[in-house]
């Protein structure tokens, strides 16, 4: 109600006649007519914005659930079961599918070497200048070793020239003279074995050797290749990681064995199952949703709140016609397990699909996503997803901008109405005061006339 101020006494004159309970049961009337109706209309659109939210989002998982059933990379996934534990194995999707038989004989190994023991880590190790080489796989590497250089010097000097191919770690090995330096190759293979030379510019000494490491005892581990067995054939590599036998293939040779390990890589059926039963599942959410919102009881003559809308029943019918379709090849989803029953509702029987990736792998993928320019079942429904859901320009997005505009505009009318109806009933205040005033002055008027003729009426009768 208006703020009616000094109107505050309306009423008084007219001895409630004309009051605010009048004008507040006026209002009332006209609120009815012209503000409850689009109050309705608002909320309803309101609801409408809330449900298409919904249907937006269900819409965008099913489409998501499409994208690798609609690409035939998908049929390129594979799964690998290994039997035995002397190997370990990745599989790159793509990789053709085959058994493979592996015998690990022997593991590769680094060269490994150790030097004489000393006193301690700060022991000097030798007393002249001495140039000291290392070469591996015939490439040399020399640096001089300082007069006083200690043992833990020696170690870092080693780890800087050698750039990484050689590791030198100290180690404690107990006893008399326990610190030793540890030399071992970064990679693994015969082609790694270590030799040393040294020379202290000296030709009167015949051994400049001050760590003993060209001696048999600093053997700790000599370099050598893997061999195992492939299908039976013999099969040497340098290193145990082994990945040019089969194109997306990796093998990691973990131990030795004399039994062999069994590889089996298979197209991964049980995934592209699971895939399938997501789609399944996002398809009937979003159907339901559908159905119960665009039909009509009745009964009990009760109607969805899209019960009637072209946009919203269109994508319905279009989503079901798209997955109850045949494809080019003249298959249809239900050809390998994936069935709707007259209710609407889609179901999967796996084991039939998986049965049928295993029989017919090329039938279900032209199914699915299809082949060369034709497009499958899953592919044309992804792509329909695509323009009624996806994108500014979407069906669904122009339907949101519809409802958006229609609650803007019904808010703009309603503030209109609410203005219009403020301002008539303020009016109508005032007009009903300046009433109530001229009535308190006739009234008193007349009190003061009908006073008058009472006592000349008294004054006759004495």
């Amino acid at each position: 109600m208006a703020d009616f101020g000094a109107l505050s006494s309306l009423g008084l004159g007219s001895g409630g006649a004309l009051s605010y309970d009048i004008i507040d049961k006026l209002r009332k009337v006209d609120e009815d007519a012209q503000i409850k109706p689009l109050d309705g209309q608002i909320e309803t659109v309101k609801s409408k914005e809330t449900e298409l939210a919904k249907i937006i989002t269900m819409t965008a998982s099913l489409k998501s659930s499409l994208f690798d059933l609609s690409d035939p990379v998908l049929f390129a996934k594979r799964t690998v079961h290994v039997t035995g534990d002397n190997i370990e194995v990745e599989v790159e999707d793509g990789t053709k599918a085959q058994e493979i038989d592996i015998t690990v004989k022997e593991l590769a190994r680094a060269d490994i070497k150790q030097t004489k023991g000393f006193a301690s880590d700060s022991a000097v190790v030798t007393t002249v200048d001495t140039d000291m080489t290392i070469t591996i796989d015939g490439q040399a590497t020399t640096f001089t070793v300082a007069a006083n250089t200690t043992l833990k010097d020696l170690k870092e000097l080693i780890n800087e020239k050698m750039g990484g191919s050689v590791e030198a770690t100290l180690l404690n090995t107990g006893g008399t003279d326990p610190y030793r330096l540890i030399l071992k190759t970064a990679e693994t293979g015969a082609d790694q074995a270590m030799s040393f030379s040294f020379d202290d510019g000296d030709p009167n000494t015949a051994d400049d050797d001050f760590l003993n490491l060209t001696a048999p005892e600093a053997n700790v581990q000599d370099a050598r290749d893997a061999l195992f067995t492939f299908n039976g054939v013999d099969i040497v590599r340098s290193s145990n990681t082994v990945d040019d036998l089969v194109v997306g293939l990796t093998l990691e040779l973990k131990s030795e064995g004399t039994s062999a390990n069994h590889l089996s890589i298979t197209q991964d059926n049980e995934g592209i199952a699971d895939r399938v039963q997501f789609f399944v599942d996002q398809y009937n959410e979003l159907i339901g949703t559908l159905d119960t919102d665009t039909k009509y009881d009745a009964e009990n003559k009760t109607a969805g709140i899209f019960q009637g809308d072209s946009t919203i029943t269109s994508l319905k019918l279009s989503i079901t016609r798209i997955a109850l379709g045949v494809a080019p090849n003249g298959k249809g989803l239900a050809d390998f397990g994936i069935d709707v029953t007259r209710d609407g509702i889609m179901s999967l029987d796996k084991e039939k699909l998986v049965s049928s990736l295993e029989k017919e792998t090329e039938s279900v993928q032209e199914t699915f996503a299809g082949s060369d320019e034709r497009s499958g079942i899953f592919l044309n429904l992804k792509n329909y997803l695509d323009d009624a859901a996806v994108g500014r320009d979407s069906l669904l997005s122009n339907l949101d901008t519809q409802f958006k505009e229609r609650q803007k505009s019904l808010e703009e009318r309603r503030d209109r109405a609410l203005a219009s109806i403020e301002a008539k009933y303020e009016v109508m205040a005032k007009r009903f005061a300046a009433y109530d005033a001229l009535i308190g002055k006739l009234n008193s008027s007349f009190q003061s006339l009908q006073s008058m003729i009472d006592a000349q009426l008294a004054a006759a009768k004495k």
